[in-house]
């Protein structure tokens, strides 16, 4: 089951591992495009962050999730 992990408590598990470790999927928010989901790739930058170490430009923009 999928389920975004800005609904999660701060406290739960999904947002204090890391983003590729989950295989965290992020969407953004503006797109007129068909919304697409794209996967964490472990090369990115943000790979070893946690949802919880996003700044504000990661979390108002983009929808975040993962599997449970």
């Amino acid at each position: 089951m999928t389920v975004a992990l800005a609904d999660l408590p701060l406290e739960h598990p999904l947002r204090n591992t890391p983003l590729a470790q989950i295989g965290a999927e992020y969407q953004w928010v503006n797109t007129k495009m068909p919304k697409q989901w794209h996967r964490v790739n472990r090369s990115f930058t943000i790979a070893r962050h946690t949802f919880n170490d996003l700044g504000a430009t990661w979390t108002d923009s983009y929808r975040w999730r993962a599997q449970e």
